[in-house]
């Protein structure tokens, strides 16, 4: 079975593919939202944010067993680390250098700052 989804100029979703998968995550995502706006006023609904980091560790567990069972993943774990390590050295890198420019340009010399 193939679903396809009309989207505006001409681009057509088929059921397998990367976009359609994030589309259909997009849509659950904001169904939350919407679900979670209209009952926000419902009582008992504030433990569900206590369940929040539970949900997340548990997530945090299962992708860890799916990696661990992934032979190909586990043989290139030294790579994939190193790739993983370079990328966040210089994504900080980067935040921390236009950090300073921008607190250089806009912030040095105002009230609370350093005066030139």
């Amino acid at each position: 079975m193939c679903l396809y989804i009309k989207i505006g100029l001409d681009v057509t979703l088929k059921e397998h593919t990367f976009a359609y998968a994030m589309l259909k995550i997009m849509a659950i995502m904001f169904a939350g939202i919407a679900l979670g706006y209209l009952v926000r006023e419902v009582r008992g609904v504030e433990h569900v944010a206590s369940t929040t980091m539970l949900t997340i560790v548990l997530l945090l567990f299962v992708m860890g067993c799916e990696i661990g069972g992934n032979p190909r993943i586990v043989e290139n774990l030294t790579s994939l680390g190193v790739e993983a390590l370079l990328i966040s050295v210089a994504a900080t890198l980067g935040s921390v250098l236009m950090a300073w420019v921008v607190y250089r340009r806009f912030f040095r010399g105002k009230e609370g700052g350093d005066a030139k």
